[in-house]
């Protein structure tokens, strides 16, 4: 079964979603994750907006969501602050471009369209859009994660993918 993973967005310590390609305050981290928990979700994807910027505003947040519920934080591949998610349990999202200095299971590849490496050092990926590359790193053993408009994966390929990232707010909201 493809675990389902809905997508939050953070800065200033404040979480927002998209909903209508629009963002939408939700609140404070801990309770907006506490209630997505409550509704069965085991993951969260958060694009921390400040974090992208070489900003590490919500590392605390991070430290205390950690508790509770698994997180992976979309960021710029700052080395201090990868080795300080990655020493309390987060998974780390970047760009499959950047090659980690070494392979560890916590690090998450993000795939764009027409990359052709193998994504060495990363124990997951997200294929952004391409569902041409979706057996490619099925076959390299890797676990992969969708975004959920990516409509034109085979039937095939579908139950072999990992994870669902659900981005608009009213896809958690009912759930």
């Amino acid at each position: 079964m493809t675990l389902l993973i809905p997508i939050l967005y953070i800065k200033d310590k404040q979480v927002f979603a998209k909903e209508g390609g629009m963002l939408r305050l939700m609140g404070k981290p801990i309770d907006v994750v506490k209630k997505l928990q409550k509704k069965g979700f085991k993951l969260v994807h958060f694009v921390d907006s400040d974090a992208l910027v070489g900003i590490t505003t919500n590392m605390d947040t991070y430290d205390a969501l950690t508790y509770f519920i698994n997180i992976q934080v979309e960021c710029a591949p700052n080395p201090v602050f990868i080795k300080k998610l990655l020493s309390i349990k987060c998974r780390v999202v970047l760009p499959a471009e950047h090659l980690p200095s070494e392979k560890n299971k916590l690090l998450v590849g993000k795939v764009r369209k027409g990359y052709d490496g193998k994504a060495e050092g990363f124990g997951d990926v997200i294929i952004d859009h391409d569902p041409s590359l979706v057996q490619k790193f099925i076959k390299l053993g890797k676990r992969v994660i969708v975004f959920e408009g990516s409509k034109n994966y085979s039937k095939e390929c579908s139950k072999e993918i990992w994870g669902l990232l659900l981005s608009e707010k009213s896809a958690f909201d009912s759930s």
